[in-house]
């Protein structure tokens, strides 16, 4: 709470002449009424940063006063000294002594307004840019260093709600200045549906059923998928125009299934791997040296993420999944070309560390400038080897900086993706739990940002038991997470109990 000064400004001025502010009848041992046969002194009570009238309560030597025929405050004058005591909800009570009669019959308080402030942090003390803050009527949202301002800010309630993390309230009973708060984040722990999944009614229904008996509250579900290819009927012209689209599922009717089973619904959206667009728009591809669409070891091609032009499309398709109520979108592959040789591979802009990192960040601010006004989360994946490297491993991904713009970073842990004799396993299928472990460790302190962790585990290559032991590990760091299959083969026996 600032209270701004505490100099209300007090004006001795002509009559009042028709002021509307309007009193009622203040609580007091009396209440005084003016006598036609005395002179009155008119009391206007007006808001200091906008001069408009207050509905205020006006005291005169502590009995309530009332309204003159003109609907304004007044008290009569008896030649003695009064004390007026003004007071509005939302702003600073001001008290101030009448020795003599005005020369035009008229007092003027400007109350100036009471404004609470603070910051807003994660658990661990990182400011939280982008939370609501409300009180009341009033609402702010938190800046980049998750401060907050309350204007008119009157005792009750304060209500905190951002995307990705989970609402909260606090009292606020008007004693203080400065009122520091708390959020902490929304863990989900969600199983990856696959447009195969959907159109298979029965692995659907099972993934469904299994959120009703374990403690699974959240669904992954593919929108656009590794190869640019966009699962359900969407309205993005972009996507119809270059051959995208082959509808797997009618995705108003996912979202029901997923909100009959109180599930979170992350949409997820593949960027920078695309065939269509960088056939359609080799302009805004990566290209090889003889002119050709660059492609990875899997066939498929890339957009050039130096080149802008790229970032839209899978942002409007992201709009969209935000508007048909996703609670999150997930982007995958915001990164640089992988799994082939990137030597022969030609950008828009300069291939180096400086570049790379900046074009990855300028992707996802771009998206989160989208999608968080529109109170969606934004999510993005990463490679699991950026959270102990100490470089962007070619990719552009550092979470670090990442962490400064998205709300969950959601790196690929699985055993599988690391070589024989890594951290000294012969077998790292045999220590997915202790690759899970060092991963997430090196990674939490990388973040610098507001964003938090919830990687990807796997479920296959490792016994039900080890996926369990995994998961433990994760929620034992307070972390969600995300189980990837791609048929749907899982287990109750695999999962946390309900």
């Amino acid at each position: 709470m600032r209270l701004r000064s505490q100099n209300a400004l007090i004006a001795i001025v002509l009559l009042v002449g028709g002021c509307s502010g309007a009193v009622g009848v203040a609580p007091g041992d009396a209440v005084i009424s003016p006598d036609q046969g005395e002179p009155e002194i008119s009391v206007v009570v007006l808001a200091a940063d906008d001069l408009v009238p207050l509905d205020a309560t006006v005291l005169a030597n502590g009995a309530g006063v009332v309204d003159n025929a003109d609907g304004v405050p007044a008290i009569p004058w008896k030649g003695d000294p009064v004390t007026l005591d003004v007071a509005a909800p939302g702003f600073v009570p001001w008290s101030f002594s009448v020795e003599e009669f005005p020369d035009n019959g008229r007092i003027e308080f400007r109350l100036e307004p009471v404004v609470l402030e603070g910051i807003v942090t994660t658990a661990d003390g990182r400011p939280l840019p982008g939370a609501t803050v409300k009180l009341g009527d009033t609402q702010d949202t938190t800046d980049n260093e998750g401060r907050y301002a309350l204007e008119r800010a009157v005792p009750g309630t304060i209500e905190l709600s951002r995307p990705a993390w989970e609402p909260t309230e606090y009292p606020w009973d008007g004693a203080v200045a400065q009122y520091d708060m708390t959020m902490s984040p929304t863990v989900i722990r969600a199983l990856r549906a696959s447009a195969a999944d959907i159109l298979d009614s029965g692995r659907w229904q099972s993934i469904l059923s299994l959120a009703d008996i374990t403690a699974i509250d959240g669904v992954v579900i593919d929108l656009k998928t590794e190869d640019g290819t966009v699962v359900y009927s969407t309205e993005v012209e972009t996507a119809n125009a270059i051959g995208a689209v082959s509808p797997h599922f009618d995705i108003n009717a996912v979202l029901a299934d997923a909100d009959a089973h109180n599930l979170y619904t992350i949409g997820r959206v593949g960027v920078f791997q695309d065939d269509f667009y960088a056939a359609a728009e080799p302009d805004s591809a990566v290209l090889s040296e003889d002119g050709s669409l660059w492609r990875s070891n899997n066939g498929f091609a890339w957009l050039d993420p130096t080149d802008p032009s790229s970032y839209e499309y899978s942002i409007a398709l992201a709009e969209e999944a935000c508007l048909l109520g996703f609670d999150e979108i997930q982007f995958d592959y915001v990164s640089f070309p992988f799994g082939g040789d990137v030597s022969t591979a030609t950008f828009d802009g300069a291939y180096n560390q400086e570049v790379r990192v900046a074009s990855i960040a300028a992707f996802l601010t771009r998206a989160y400038s989208v999608l968080h006004p529109m109170r969606c989360a934004v999510s993005s994946t990463l490679l699991g080897i950026v959270l102990e490297s100490t470089a962007d491993e070619g990719v552009g991904q550092r979470p670090g900086t990442m962490s400064r713009i998205v709300d969950v970073l959601a790196p690929t842990l699985y055993s599988t993706n690391y070589g024989a004799g890594w951290k000294g396993f012969d077998d790292p299928n045999a220590f997915a739990a202790e690759i899970v472990d060092t991963a997430l460790n090196g990674g939490r302190g990388k973040l610098d940002g507001h964003a938090y962790l919830r990687p990807w585990l796997q479920t296959w290559a490792i016994s039900a038991a080890d996926q369990r032991r995994v998961q433990s590990l994760v929620t034992d760091k307070g972390m969600g997470y995300q189980l990837w299959s791609n048929n749907a083969s899982y287990s109750a026996d695999a999962l946390p109990p309900r």
